[in-house]
């Protein structure tokens, strides 16, 4: 969380005065459903769902898409573990596809990777970065697969002027306290269809449909069991401020990293990562890629000395798929009846070696986040010195 201040405690002040705290008001538009509004606008889609967790944002949006258990999804090497964990406890059994330079899913691999029970593909917009949307969107089209992105680590990014999030079929975000805006931990599903919408938040508050200011919600759905992934107005309240926020702060993202970029553009040779939208991506993160582990790990020993916090991507203990696939198979759920590995036609083998790809691009690959708080004159101090240690 990138800025918390007076606005969100004069917010959480009035809630507290009027002491409702249920998402559910009669009298009025909660602070839940204006939030929802609010970002079903600012995202430029029909449908918003606040819930409880990106994890569980991406459950939701695959149980609602129609995933049957031991369904296959294409998930990238390169993501954190609860994209793998949402695809396993909705039921579905996680394909694990290389990344390219660009830290994106390879979509040439993902098509090799597609079988007769591919169901659906999760395309991770990681680190900010903006992923293939291209590619990934032909690919689904092309062989009928549900199309979800995964925008956990890069809410309000956009793709030729349209957010991330909006071409999927579902769009998932997260929360979580070290998000660009946040209410410490909470997520977003985001839909055009009306009746994936009314699914999802059966799904996520399966008791709603009991209540009475949802009795005439459900138009195309026949409710059913769900669960309860709801918030409070807690959440609701502090997201309507940061939502406010967004915009300043990814400004204020990409105006310091354009600040290193356009410094880093006199070196020889152009050691830096970019996605598929330069001008979309959230400037969250500055990614370097060399031509060997040796040099990045030299480099970024260097580079840390001096007071720069480049880290190896693979330094995050769940953000690469062998630091997590030992979860998959036939332990990978609590409940030996639920779990999709078990009794399944097909046996599942997760080893490095199919994925050297990604292995071999994530080790030559440092990461260092981008300091909103650092004033211009210091960003450009800093980027001076990056150039300084990778022009010797």
């Amino acid at each position: 969380m990138y800025f918390i201040g007076d606005e969100e405690i004069e917010a959480l002040k009035k809630l507290f005065e009027r002491k409702k705290l249920y998402r559910y008001q009669s009298a009025y538009e909660s602070e839940c459903d204006l939030f929802e509004k609010e970002f079903s606008t600012y995202a430029g889609i029909k449908h918003s769902l606040l819930l409880s967790s990106g994890t569980n944002a991406l459950s939701v949006a695959l149980l609602a898409a129609g995933l049957q258990k031991g369904d296959e999804v294409l998930i990238p090497a390169y993501t954190f573990v609860a994209t793998a964990a949402a695809v396993v406890h909705a039921g579905g059994i996680p394909v694990i596809v290389n990344i390219n330079s660009n830290l994106s899913m390879d979509c040439a691999d993902a098509a090799t990777k597609i079988s007769a029970k591919t169901k659906a593909l999760i395309l991770v917009h990681m680190d900010g970065l903006v992923a293939d949307v291209d590619c990934a969107q032909k690919l689904c089209k092309e062989r009928n697969l549900i199309f979800i992105e995964d925008v956990a680590q890069a809410i309000g990014a956009s793709f030729k002027n349209n957010k991330l999030g909006t071409y999927g079929d579902y769009g998932c975000f997260s929360l979580n306290e070290n998000k660009n805006i946040s209410c410490g931990e909470g997520g977003i599903v985001i839909t055009n269809s009306r009746s994936g919408y009314e699914k999802a938040f059966c799904l996520h508050d399966g008791p709603a449909q009991f209540n009475p200011t949802k009795k005439d919600f459900f138009k195309e759905v026949t409710p059913f069991m769900g669960l309860s992934a709801r918030v409070s107005e807690i959440q609701g309240s502090i997201m309507r401020v940061q939502l406010t926020r967004l915009e300043f702060i990814l400004k204020e993202l990409r105006t310091r990293k354009n600040i290193i970029l356009d410094t880093l553009k006199l070196l020889p040779v152009n050691y830096c990562v970019k996605g598929y939208s330069e001008q979309g991506e959230c400037a969250s993160s500055l990614h370097l890629q060399f031509d060997s582990p040796d040099k990045t790990m030299l480099l970024g020993k260097q580079l840390r000395e001096q007071g720069l916090m480049f880290l190896p991507v693979t330094n995050r203990p769940a953000h690469a798929s062998w630091k997590w696939t030992h979860l998959l198979g036939d332990k990978a759920h609590l409940q030996e009846g639920s779990n999709p590995f078990k009794n399944n036609s097909h046996s599942y083998i997760y080893m490095a070696a199919d994925y050297v790809q990604s292995v071999d691009i994530l080790t030559r690959t440092l990461k260092m986040d981008i300091d909103i708080h650092l004033s211009l004159e210091e960003t450009k101090v800093k980027a001076e010195q990056i150039f300084k240690i990778l022009n010797q």
